[in-house]
């Protein structure tokens, strides 16, 4: 799986802005919060017994009689993981959900490596998370795209426990990525959850059309079947019945954004129709999440 390569010669030079974490890991190109040894001067802080002698300033000692170290600004690397939901109700629509949601990880994941940061993916239905390498450098977009493309949806598993099984591999204080439909229950503790490990989470609503608007199944007597559980249902598909479809999936996704942005996250919902060089080039660059 390649994601549009016209495409992707446009978002080299790109990167994921966060609104308020920072690098955390390794050596990158993010100015971190730690100071320490580098090329760029920060400020000046008293010395410490154990400090490096090397960043005394002998001028602010002449000056005050007091030692002063220097100190630099660190860059280092975003943990970036991105978490796909693979349950079965992912595996639906025209375009697939699932595919698009994995393109969407794709590209994001492209763009984590092209700005020198670290990403890892990972596809999560039920207990099982398939992970990716962690993986750092442009140079290794192919290998990320290489593993996405045999990745498949579940038949079984919620990704709820997804999420909460996640929380056993973060290590590091990052950037989460949750692009899902949502349909699961019980996810409401999994995000407020998460939103307490000090990680900025952004969650991706994956939509098909015939979701947005049922209209596209047509009018009359239908049977529709949770994808999930196989529990079907039969329903009279009138504007009456739409017009309450519409008002209570109005009223989740007021309930998810909220649960997002209380953290100081994101909440976007993201229609399958929706072309990703839109997303990319556009809108989310309008938004400030791409620079």
């Amino acid at each position: 799986m390649t994601p549009n390569p016209a495409l992707l010669s446009k978002l080299t030079r790109s990167k994921l802005v966060t609104r308020w974490q920072t690098a955390s890991v390794g050596v990158g190109e993010r100015r971190s919060n730690a100071k320490g040894s580098g090329m760029e001067f920060a400020d000046h802080r008293e010395y410490h017994a154990g400090d490096d002698f090397r960043h005394l300033d002998v001028h602010l000692h002449a000056r005050f009689g007091k030692n002063y170290v220097r100190e630099y600004d660190v860059y280092r690397q975003l943990p970036i993981t991105i978490l796909v939901d693979g349950s079965r109700s992912m595996d639906f629509g025209t375009p697939n959900k699932f595919e698009y949601a994995c393109n969407l990880a794709a590209l994001m994941g492209f763009i984590g490596l092209a700005g020198g940061d670290q990403v890892q993916v990972g596809i999560g239905a039920g207990e099982r998370i398939h992970w990716s390498p962690k993986l750092h450098g442009a140079q290794r977009s192919q290998a990320l795209f290489n593993w996405m493309s045999g990745q498949k949806a579940a038949t079984t598993g919620a990704y709820g426990t997804a999420v909460r099984e996640s929380l056993r591999h973060l290590t590091n204080r990052g950037l989460i990525v949750l692009i899902s439909d949502w349909w699961t229950e019980g996810i409401e503790s999994e995000i407020r959850i998460l939103n307490t490990t000090g990680n900025e989470v952004w969650g991706m609503h994956v939509t098909s059309r015939e979701e947005m608007d049922p209209s596209a199944l047509g009018e009359g007597e239908v049977r529709l079947v949770d994808h999930e559980t196989g529990h079907e249902v039969e329903v009279a598909l009138d504007r009456s019945t739409r017009d309450r479809y519409a008002r209570s999936l109005e009223a989740w996704r007021e309930q998810l954004h909220s649960l997002f942005t209380r953290a100081n996250g994101r909440y976007l919902l993201v229609p399958t129709d929706q072309p990703p060089e839109r997303l990319f080039l556009q809108d989310w660059r309008k938004m400030g999440m791409i620079a």
